[in-house]
């Protein structure tokens, strides 16, 4: 639907999201303007997004603090906990753990249905792709070679002798810091925040959608459900395509 009147977004996000619920019906609210249809760079959250599982919580279990763990996680996910604190909280938990213990969940990683098609009519059509998590860059490393994408940022783990020492290195990617590296990456690109599409599902993903011109909650918690100016809630990925402007007919041919 398309209209010239001024509207109060806040107030209509809140209106629909209760249809959105009730119907299942997904929808992006996008503000009538050239950078509407010319979108450029794509950001993803890693967890719960970019693949279905949370990678802190599969660590865990390697090191026997699995329930935790998972405690800590989901509070933080929605937005009860502060997200440094809990990240390094479930991190000193799992001190000892041997890096070469990682290699099986790195060659298991549970990408989302969708998104190898996702990505591979994304880079045909031009668009620049980024992950950015409040995980771990060993991970997501690991991600942006497989699937060739070209900035990823997370947090770094400390190692001493090959075993984690329970501490962090360098700055910490929580939610305002993913922000701060959607506007870097965009100005790097050459890209206005209005051509930026952000998709996530947890509480340290408010602040980027928030940037971006199209923020997608993705089978979200309720905190970004409540504030993004779109919701996806389909098991696949790729039906991100449908609010970039692609048909039916186009997608039946990728």
């Amino acid at each position: 639907l398309r209209t010239h009147q001024q509207l109060d977004r806040p107030r209509l996000l809140r209106d629909l999201l209760p249809l959105h619920q009730q119907h299942h019906v997904d929808f992006a609210l996008q503000p009538e303007s050239l950078f509407r249809r010319h979108k450029r760079l794509i950001v993803f959250d890693a967890d719960m997004t970019f693949i279905q599982c949370e990678i802190i919580n599969e660590m865990s279990q390697l090191v026997g603090c699995e329930a935790e763990v998972k405690v800590l996680t989901e509070a933080a996910m929605r937005g009860e906990l502060d997200f440094e604190e809990a990240l390094r909280a479930r991190v000193r938990l799992m001190k000892g753990l041997h890096r070469d213990d990682l290699q099986s969940l790195l060659r298991q990683l549970p990408y989302t249905p969708g998104v190898r098609r996702l990505v591979r009519v994304l880079k045909q059509l031009g668009y620049k792709l980024a992950l950015l998590s409040g995980g771990f860059q060993l991970f997501v490393d690991h991600i942006c070679e497989e699937f060739h994408l070209d900035y990823g940022f997370a947090n770094s783990l400390e190692w001493q002798d090959g075993r984690l020492t329970g501490e962090l290195l360098g700055e910490i990617v929580d939610g305002q810091r993913k922000a701060q590296l959607l506007q870097q990456i965009a100005a790097r690109e050459g890209i206005v925040p209005e051509q930026v599409v952000a998709i996530g599902d947890g509480a340290n993903d408010v602040q980027m959608l928030a940037i971006a011109g199209l923020g997608i909650a993705f089978n979200a918690k309720p905190v970004l459900q409540e504030r993004a100016s779109g919701q996806l809630n389909q098991p696949n990925l790729d039906a991100l395509l449908y609010f970039l402007g692609l048909s039916g007919q186009e997608l039946a041919n990728c």
